[in-house]
């Protein structure tokens, strides 16, 4: 009898340390579920800008280009099934649509299932733009599939409640779904800390004053912090302590774990503040919701129940549909099998998870040579060192007038570092890219880009583009001084050749 109370107290000792470390309140799901669904639509829109340069086939990665890349990852891709515009066109409006309802709360499960699908679509098409930050919205998309975003402040459950259905559900969810999204976010920081600590320069207190010195990463308030050796310093050691702590979001608790969340989530609006990494820092800011602890979503339930927003999402649930179960109901017992399987399959997936993390720091062998790298798709953003080369690309061209002209920018051919980078780099995602292309001399895609430069000339000037090159300059940062710049021509022909089209380009 004793043994028996006494197991009994050691499982119901475990059962509360699992629930007070891996539980998560269902406030602080509804919020994830609130921000994600919104990033997905942000997402969508940023992405937009360049819909016909990053996803059509009259763009710098045409579907041929793409298959011979990526033969396995293409075939993922409904957005690659088809290389006309409008069908893309259509493809983000429908991912809108569902991003949106995610964002509701509105048939909440089966609208985050069509965005996640709709996801791995696009970011398969194509892969070369894609950063950490990508990576990481997938995953929070998926274990989000496998916990119950809607059952708060969502058009679902205000539909429950006219309904009469009473929710008896406990506040917290402590299940192995909502382990696994906790676990997932402090994997990327504790993995993004052991990438670090195997450089040399953030040990030594460089590395972010590096990234500074780098122009074409900085953005907003980072130009007028390069150059400042002390707080570029003290923002290494901290950001490198912070990561370090990063186990400590799931084995604390309360005001610490608050405090803890706090000081991530300062640090990501630094970096959004500084650092032109696109979307990277707001997909890590919707990560850590759920660790709020639960005291802190009572404060800001009190105060949404004294403002409008109950009286307007009340009106705007009596315009919509009442969402209905698009499922039968299983029997208790299949429920309960349903959630066990559930429960083996997300451990499964958490063995895998640290597994893959473990062989990108070199730690573990997958036996995936020649198949898949692991160590190419690790949190290694900056790590285990910045980059410490300025790139940038140059396309000398001739136009039927006998002018000779930058395709880029459109001025003079210019082989000295670009006052901005704004016009070689629109976006996050072009940096990417041609990046990529550089670093990996993919020639497949330095010529459809020449291809793209030709067309978008050609839409805008009397006179056409004949004859571009494609050139990428380099020049190596030191923090005290640059060094000369070097260039080298990656790919020369005629716009015919490199693919240009007639159409215009957005």
């Amino acid at each position: 009898m004793r043994f028996r109370q006494r197991t009994a107290a050691l499982v119901a000792r475990l059962r509360s340390g699992f629930d007070a470390r891996f539980g998560v309140d269902r406030r602080g799901l509804a919020a994830f579920r609130l921000a994600l669904g919104a990033l997905l639509c942000l997402d969508l829109l940023l992405r937009a800008r360049s819909l016909r340069a990053f996803y059509t086939d009259a763009g710098v990665l045409p579907r041929g280009t793409l298959h011979a890349l990526y033969p396995t990852l293409s075939r993922l891709s409904i957005h690659a099934l088809s290389g006309a515009l409008w069908v893309e066109v259509a493809l983000f409006a429908l991912a809108a649509a569902f991003a949106l309802a995610v964002l509701l709360g509105y048939h909440t499960r089966l609208a985050l299932l069509c965005s996640f699908v709709l996801l791995v679509s696009l970011h398969a098409r194509n892969p070369l733009v894609l950063n950490g930050g990508d990576s990481l919205l997938r995953r929070l998309t998926f274990w989000g599939l496998l916990l119950p975003l809607g059952s708060r402040w969502s058009l679902d459950a205000l539909a429950r409640v006219r309904a009469g259905v009473r929710d008896a559900r406990p506040t917290r969810v402590a299940t192995a779904a909502s382990a696994a999204l906790l676990l997932q976010v402090v994997l990327v920081y504790a993995v993004t800390a052991l990438f670090k600590h195997h450089g040399t320069l953030w040990g030594r207190g460089l590395a972010v004053r590096y990234v500074f010195d780098l122009r074409e990463f900085t953005v907003f308030l980072g130009p007028a912090l390069a150059g400042h050796a002390l707080p570029l310093t003290v923002a290494n050691d901290a950001w490198l302590a912070l990561l370090t702590c990063a186990p400590l979001l799931v084995l604390a608790t309360g005001r610490i774990r608050a405090a803890l969340v706090g000081a991530f989530a300062l640090a990501h609006v630094g970096l959004l503040c500084t650092i032109g990494v696109g979307i990277f820092p707001l997909v890590d800011l919707v990560a850590l919701l759920p660790f709020v602890p639960s005291f802190v979503w009572d404060g800001v339930e009190r105060r949404l129940d004294r403002s409008r927003l109950p009286a307007v999402t009340g009106a705007l649930a009596d315009r919509l549909p009442t969402p209905r179960a698009v499922a039968p109901a299983l029997p208790a017992g299949a429920r309960r099998a349903a959630r066990r399987g559930l429960a083996v399959v997300v451990c499964v997936l958490l063995v895998a998870m640290c597994a893959w993390n473990a062989a990108s720091l070199g730690y573990a062998d997958l036996g995936t040579e020649g198949r898949v790298d692991p160590g190419q798709y690790g949190w290694n953003m900056f790590a285990p060192d910045p980059v410490t080369t300025e790139v940038w690309y140059v396309a000398p061209a001739e136009t039927t007038g006998g002018e000779r002209v930058d395709a880029i920018t459109g001025e003079a051919v210019s082989w000295a570092p670009p006052p901005s980078f704004e016009r070689q780099y629109p976006t996050a995602r072009w940096r990417k890219l041609l990046r990529n292309a550089h670093k990996r001399d993919l020639a497949g895609v330095q010529r459809a880009y020449a291809g793209y430069l030709c067309t978008r000339w050609n839409a805008a000037h009397a006179d056409d583009l004949e004859r571009i090159a494609v050139a990428v300059a380099v020049q190596d940062a030191r923090l005290d001084g640059p060094e000369p710049v070097t260039h080298e021509v990656r790919w020369r022909g005629t716009c015919a050749a490199a693919g240009a089209s007639a159409a215009g380009v957005a």
